[in-house]
Protein backbone atom coordinates (compact mmCIF):
# COMPACT_ATOMS: atom_id res chain seq x y z
CA UNK A 1 0.00 0.00 0.00
CA UNK A 2 0.52 3.39 -0.38
CA UNK A 3 2.63 5.31 2.90
CA UNK A 4 1.63 8.64 1.70
CA UNK A 5 0.26 10.91 4.29
CA UNK A 6 -3.28 11.89 4.01
CA UNK A 7 -5.31 14.64 5.34
CA UNK A 8 -8.35 13.42 7.39
CA UNK A 9 -11.31 15.49 9.10
CA UNK A 10 -10.69 14.61 13.44
CA UNK A 11 -13.33 16.56 14.41
CA UNK A 12 -10.76 18.13 17.11
CA UNK A 13 -9.30 21.57 17.87
CA UNK A 14 -7.54 23.36 14.86
CA UNK A 15 -8.98 24.06 11.01
CA UNK A 16 -8.51 23.84 7.46
CA UNK A 17 -9.51 26.39 4.51
CA UNK A 18 -11.83 23.64 3.30
CA UNK A 19 -13.63 23.77 6.80
CA UNK A 20 -12.81 21.08 9.31
CA UNK A 21 -9.90 20.18 11.59
CA UNK A 22 -7.34 17.96 10.12
CA UNK A 23 -4.82 14.91 11.34
CA UNK A 24 -2.50 13.23 8.89
CA UNK A 25 -2.31 9.82 8.57
CA UNK A 26 -1.25 6.81 6.44
CA UNK A 27 -2.81 5.17 3.76
CA UNK A 28 -2.50 2.09 5.68
CA UNK A 29 -4.57 3.20 7.99
CA UNK A 30 -7.93 4.41 6.20
CA UNK A 31 -10.90 2.27 6.01
CA UNK A 32 -13.89 3.32 4.74
CA UNK A 33 -17.33 2.78 5.90
CA UNK A 34 -20.98 2.88 3.68
CA UNK A 35 -23.80 4.59 4.34
CA UNK A 36 -25.63 1.72 6.51
CA UNK A 37 -22.37 1.07 8.68
CA UNK A 38 -22.31 5.12 9.42
CA UNK A 39 -25.66 4.85 10.19
CA UNK A 40 -25.17 1.69 12.71
CA UNK A 41 -22.45 3.60 14.45
CA UNK A 42 -24.11 6.98 14.34
CA UNK A 43 -27.68 5.62 15.22
CA UNK A 44 -28.49 8.43 12.67
CA UNK A 45 -30.88 8.69 9.66
CA UNK A 46 -29.61 9.34 6.44
CA UNK A 47 -31.44 12.90 6.25
CA UNK A 48 -29.56 13.50 10.02
CA UNK A 49 -26.10 12.68 8.36
CA UNK A 50 -26.46 14.61 5.18
CA UNK A 51 -28.26 17.61 7.33
CA UNK A 52 -25.10 17.37 10.05
CA UNK A 53 -22.67 17.47 6.64
CA UNK A 54 -24.10 20.43 5.77
CA UNK A 55 -24.08 22.33 8.46
CA UNK A 56 -20.35 21.32 8.69
CA UNK A 57 -20.66 19.17 11.84
CA UNK A 58 -20.15 15.61 10.25
CA UNK A 59 -17.48 14.52 8.34
CA UNK A 60 -18.41 14.70 4.60
CA UNK A 61 -17.75 11.32 2.63
CA UNK A 62 -14.99 10.18 0.16
CA UNK A 63 -16.07 9.83 -3.68
CA UNK A 64 -14.79 6.42 -4.37
CA UNK A 65 -16.77 6.39 -8.04
CA UNK A 66 -18.79 8.18 -10.21
CA UNK A 67 -21.66 7.06 -7.92
CA UNK A 68 -19.79 5.67 -4.83
CA UNK A 69 -19.23 7.43 -1.36
CA UNK A 70 -17.84 6.26 1.65
CA UNK A 71 -16.73 7.74 5.14
CA UNK A 72 -12.92 7.25 6.75
CA UNK A 73 -13.98 5.47 9.83
CA UNK A 74 -11.48 7.25 12.09
CA UNK A 75 -13.12 10.41 11.27
CA UNK A 76 -16.51 8.98 12.12
CA UNK A 77 -15.50 7.09 14.95
CA UNK A 78 -14.08 10.04 16.36
CA UNK A 79 -16.92 12.50 15.67
CA UNK A 80 -18.50 10.14 17.92
CA UNK A 81 -16.15 10.30 20.51
CA UNK A 82 -16.55 14.02 20.43
CA UNK A 83 -20.21 13.50 20.65
CA UNK A 84 -19.99 11.86 23.69
CA UNK A 85 -17.01 13.91 25.33
CA UNK A 86 -19.33 17.01 25.13
CA UNK A 87 -22.34 14.84 25.89
CA UNK A 88 -20.64 14.02 29.36
CA UNK A 89 -19.28 17.53 29.54
CA UNK A 90 -22.92 19.32 29.50
CA UNK A 91 -24.09 16.23 32.09
CA UNK A 92 -21.65 17.39 34.59
CA UNK A 93 -22.29 21.04 34.29
CA UNK A 94 -26.08 20.25 34.78
CA UNK A 95 -25.71 18.12 37.24
CA UNK A 96 -28.09 15.04 38.33
CA UNK A 97 -31.84 14.76 36.55
CA UNK A 98 -35.09 14.95 39.09
CA UNK A 99 -37.60 12.29 38.61
CA UNK A 100 -40.49 15.17 36.95
CA UNK A 101 -42.97 12.75 38.88
CA UNK A 102 -40.82 12.65 42.33
CA UNK A 103 -42.57 13.26 45.26
CA UNK A 104 -42.27 15.74 46.97
CA UNK A 105 -42.65 15.60 51.16
CA UNK A 106 -43.20 19.27 52.05
CA UNK A 107 -46.18 18.90 50.20
CA UNK A 108 -49.57 18.04 51.36
CA UNK A 109 -51.39 14.47 50.12
CA UNK A 110 -54.37 16.26 48.45
CA UNK A 111 -51.65 18.40 46.55
CA UNK A 112 -48.99 15.35 45.88
CA UNK A 113 -49.20 13.68 41.97
CA UNK A 114 -49.08 10.08 42.03
CA UNK A 115 -45.79 8.44 41.22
Amino acid sequence: MNKRAVQMYSGGTGSTEAGGPRISVTADEVHFLRLPEVKAVTGLSKTSLYGLIRERSFPPPVRLGARSVAWVRSEVNQWAADRVEASRSLAALVGPKRSPHAVRPDLPMAVRKPA
